[in-house]
């Protein structure tokens, strides 16, 4: 049975998104999550908050832009829902299923973008996207024992 961990509604800015996975942290932390979910919780909401931030609000501060957040929790993990008000994404598939190219040998061709939607693919189930309303609302799953992110199996 899912359980409603966090139901949260923060600006669109990297400060409140900063603050909001503080929130997040501590919150699963005292519903008892184990670290390395918590962890991946952590990475996955930055990079998609980031994302909404940077991609669906990208003109000046916008004091009504918003993104509420909802997770809820079960036995096998947590289910994850961000919703916006923003720019929809273009139509069609999903983008990102392969990270951009590295070349460790010359740093200064570092790319500054390009990794956030094959992190969130490799790192979530059941990831989607859909537009309702004038909503974005991006949906993914983490679970807690993932065989891409191995988890301590004593853990509670």
């Amino acid at each position: 049975m899912r359980r409603r961990l966090v139901n949260l509604r923060f600006a669109a800015s990297g400060a409140a998104v900063r603050e909001a996975l503080m929130t997040v942290d501590a919150t699963l932390a005292a519903a008892g999550a184990v670290e390395d979910l918590r962890m991946r919780a952590q990475i996955a909401l930055a990079e998609a908050c980031n994302n909404i931030v940077e991609h669906a609000y990208p003109l000046a501060p916008d004091p009504d832009a918003q993104i509420r957040l909802d997770i809820s929790g079960d036995a096998g993990g947590l289910q994850i829902t961000l919703r916006d008000r923003g720019r929809s994404m273009p139509e069609g598939p999903l983008p990102g299923r392969t990270f951009p190219c590295v070349d460790p040998e010359n740093p200064d061709t570092l790319p500054e973008g390009g990794f956030g939607w094959p992190l969130l693919r490799t790192m979530t189930r059941a990831l989607s996207i859909s537009r309702q309303n004038g909503q974005n609302i991006l949906r993914f799953r983490l679970l807690l024992a993932d065989r891409t992110n191995p988890v301590d199996e004593n853990a509670v």
